[in-house]
This record gives structure tokens, C-alpha cells and sequence, in this order.
């Protein structure tokens, strides 16, 4: 259960989620260890970690990464920085310290801790590592790291390629089991919240994926990716085209026409023609931004809270969206939201009237209080999330006027709509905006006030 885990307590890591998403989505092709490593063009080590061999390893053009179980990662890096804190900034986050020494650097991390050093031009950096409840251990580390011997074939455990097959984006992503945890009628509530969740996506989307314009093959990757996580938690996820115009981007940028994509989640037995509730948000950034805040920290939030909705009842059933082309491809508002616009005209007559209320979570990760957004002065919406947020103890500010999310598409239509987040930040639209930017504590305030307003009354 996920119950009274606060951010003070939290000690799951990237990794956890990582896995439990199958990874990016992607099949990798199997390779003997030996004509993988062959490959690597850079040293490649096998540290044990209190008497721990690796059981997997990945093998990328430019790193390798090494499952040690336990949540344990060993990622290998060609040509490191000559800043190794700079060289791990895609995996840190507001708050987060590094200090590096000579060779080696040490990281203090709100989620995860960890340790890394360069050998012969190879970083090797350990995740995994919670140092506040264990010191020692990051010592340990250390030592494997220095005295880790170069490795062979069978080093690493099964060793892969990280060479992809392609994927229709249309394809369904394969089916895999639910959570172990099973459906109960106990009502969901804020504490449900696993924060690690949202920072884990931030991480992978921001981190790894990068850019993500919402016609290119990052966004699809992105999109199977959120669809396998959905899946994973047990609701029916399916990939539904947007057909999206050629235009120009933020700062001038061309973007060309294409197709991208939502991404549904339904809860089983779903009838859309029944009362409802819709949360969701933007997958897609604009073309030179790796989109931490703008907008994997609103598709981190939906993750988690799509996590703890799926054991736990809710005052309506909810359908979560991971929608595509929610940025501008011109200036006026039929420039804007496609994702959101499609999924609005998709809906029948009876569908339309079955949604009770809808929130986008849009930019939620900066701040110290959580912006609750009408399209006009207020609405019943925005009243009730501002309620929501004095029930479960997290701070608000009311913002009038906000037409520039998803939630427009809906409120436009006639529908209700509103939106959580918005505060203003330096990184907005721009290459920096990766994940250090984001604080897991307002990722929490605004995941805590989405559960209670979710939540049965």
C-alpha cells in the first residue's frame, strides 16, 4: 500500500519506475556479451558491490548501463565532462548537490544518492545509493569503483544492444501484468501520492528522451513509453492520432506538419457515456527544449496519480490523457492544442455531457505554491481545486484568466476545465529547462491536492 509517504521519507529511485515501465518502449535485439563489448569503443569495468555482480547489462553507442538489482545502477559514460557535475546534470534535480574531488565526485540527491569517478576516460557513476540511511555505503561504492577490473563477456550479465527495432506509433503497445497490488475499496486520499513516480518521468523524459515536438520520433518513443505505464498499472491505454499543421514554434522555430498522438487511459469497464472525470497533460515541448518543467513534470504528476488512483476509489472514475501537440505552431488559439482540440471533437454528444470536469496539469514542478487556473474570473472548477488544496494542507494561488493549456480546449467547447500550474521560471521554452529545474516538493503539493480533489467525498 501507499500510504503516509512523504517526500522526507522517500527512498524509491529513477530505476524503480524505469523498470516497471519496460524501460523506453523500445526492443532491443539480443548480442553475445563479447561482440558487445567489442562495440563499446571505450573502457568498459565490472565492479562488484558488496559481493553484487551485475545481472543485465545495455550496451549504447555512448554508455553502458548495468542492472545490480535492488534498485542499483551502474551507469558507464565515454568521455565524461571534465566537469563531472556537469556531466550528471540530467539526472539531478532542484535541491540536489554534487561535489566533485579530483577524479571522483559525490552526489547528495532529495530522491537518490550516489557516487562516480573517471577511469581511463570512462565515468562510471552509481545510482541507487541512499546515503542519509547508509554513509558507509557510498565508501563501498567508492572502493568497487576504483578497484573494479576491466570487464570480459561475462562480467556484465546478459548484455544487449540498445540498437531498436521500429514501432508503428499506431501499433498498441504489448500488454504486461498489472501490479501485483490489487483493487481495494479503500478511498483514495493525498498520502496515496508516490512522489518518486513523477520524479522518475521527469528524469527519463527530460534526461534521456530530450526534445520532444510532437511530430518527431522522440515524441513517439515518449508516447509508447507513457502508454506501457499505463498499461502497467492495469488501465487500457490506447494511442489515438492527431493530425497537426506545419507552423512556427517558440523563438521562430519551423515545425513541420505530421501526425502525433494522445494517449488514453481508461480504467476497466469504463463506459464514457457515464459521469466522469478527465486529468491530463501535455507530452509534447517545443522544438529545442528538453521539457522538464514544460511539460514532463505535469505527464510525472499524471503518472503518479494515475498510480495511486489504480488501487484506491475515486469520487468518479477518471480518464487520464498524455496528449500530444499542446505547443503553439502559431500564434492564435487554432494555432494551439491540438492534442487536447482532437480529443474534444472525438467526444459524442452523450460523452461530452459524461464529463463532469476536467484539469490540466501544465508547468507544475517550479514553485512554492500551486497555481489553480480558470479561463475566466473563476468557475466552479478552479473553486472546487482551491478547496482541494485548504483540505490537504498545500498552498495555493488563484489565476484568473489562463487560457494557455489544455484545459482551454475544453472549456472552449463548453465542457469544465481548469488548470494546476503556471509559475513563471527562467528556463520556460528554452534548452535549460532539463531536470534540475524541477522541485519534487511541488511536484508533491500539486500531486497531493490533484488525490483529494479525486478523492470520494
Amino acid at each position: 500500500m501507499r500510504v503516509g509517504r512523504g517526500s522526507g521519507a522517500q527512498v524509491l529511485l529513477v530505476a524503480a519506475l524505469l523498470a516497471g515501465c519496460s524501460g523506453d518502449g523500445d526492443t532491443r535485439s539480443p548480442r553475445t556479451p563479447g561482440d558487445a563489448l567489442a562495440d563499446a569503443g571505450f573502457p568498459v569495468f565490472a565492479p562488484v558491490l558488496d559481493g553484487a555482480k551485475a545481472a543485465s547489462s545495455t550496451l549504447s553507442p555512448d554508455r553502458v548501463t548495468s542492472d545490480y538489482g535492488d534498485d542499483r545502477t551502474l551507469v558507464q559514460l565515454a568521455e565524461p565532462d571534465d566537469d563531472l557535475c556537469a556531466a550528471l546534470v540530467d539526472v539531478r534535480l532542484a535541491g540536489d548537490t554534487c561535489e566533485a574531488d579530483r577524479d571522483s565526485v559525490t552526489t547528495s540527491m532529495e530522491e537518490m544518492g550516489g557516487v562516480g569517478l573517471v577511469r581511463d576516460g570512462t565515468l562510471l557513476y552509481w545510482s541507487g545509493l541512499v546515503t542519509e540511511a547508509d554513509p558507509e555505503l557510498v565508501e563501498r561504492a567508492i572502493r568497487a569503483l576504483r578497484e573494479a577490473p576491466a570487464a570480459s563477456g561475462d562480467d556484465l550479465g546478459d548484455v544487449t544492444s540498445a540498437t531498436t527495432t521500429p514501432v508503428a506509433p499506431e501499433q498498441e503497445p504489448t500488454q504486461t501484468e498489472p501490479p501485483d497490488e490489487d483493487p481495494v475499496d479503500e478511498p483514495l486520499a493525498p498520502d496515496d501520492l508516490d512522489v518518486a513516480t513523477a520524479v522518475a518521468t521527469v528524469r527519463f523524459l527530460a534526461g534521456r528522451v530530450g526534445p520532444r515536438e510532437a511530430t518527431s520520433a522522440a515524441h513517439d518513443r515518449a508516447a509508447r513509453w507513457v502508454a506501457r505505464c499505463f498499461t502497467r498499472l492495469g488501465y487500457n491505454a490506447d494511442l489515438r492520432p492527431v493530425g497537426v499543421p506545419a507552423g512556427v514554434s517558440w523563438l521562430g522555430d519551423a515545425v513541420p506538419a505530421g501526425r502525433s498522438v494522445n494517449v488514453v487511459a481508461t480504467p476497466a469497464g469504463f463506459d464514457a457515456t457515464e459521469p466522469h472525470l478527465v486529468v491530463g497533460a501535455h507530452l509534447d515541448t517545443v522544438a529545442q527544449a528538453p521539457g522538464a518543467e514544460d511539460n514532463a513534470s505535469g505527464v510525472g504528476v499524471l503518472l503518479a496519480t494515475a498510480e495511486a488512483a489504480a488501487v484506491r476509489s475515486t469520487r468518479l472514475p477518471v480518464v487520464f490523457v498524455a496528449f500530444g501537440a499542446e505547443e503553439p505552431r502559431g500564434p492564435g488559439d487554432d494555432d494551439h492544442h491540438f492534442g487536447s482540440r482532437s480529443y474534444v471533437a472525438a467526444l459524442g454528444p452523450a460523452e461530452s455531457r459524461a464529463v463532469r470536469a476536467m484539469v490540466s496539469l501544465d508547468r507544475v514542478g517550479v514553485g512554492a505554491r500551486v497555481p489553480v487556473g480558470s479561463a475566466d474570473d473563476s468557475d466552479p472548477v478552479q473553486r472546487s481545486l482551491l478547496a482541494a488544496g485548504r483540505r490537504a494542507g498545500v498552498a495555493t494561488i488563484a489565476d484568473q484568466d489562463q487560457r494557455s493549456s489544455d484545459h482551454w480546449s475544453f472549456v472552449r467547447a463548453g465542457l469544465p476545465g481548469a488548470r494546476l500550474g503556471s509559475t513563471s521560471y527562467a528556463a520556460y521554452h528554452d534548452a535549460s529547462d532539463v531536470p534540475s529545474v524541477v522541485s519534487p516538493a511541488q511536484l508533491e503539493r500539486t500531486g497531493r491536492l490533484l488525490l483529494e480533489w479525486l478523492a470520494p467525498r
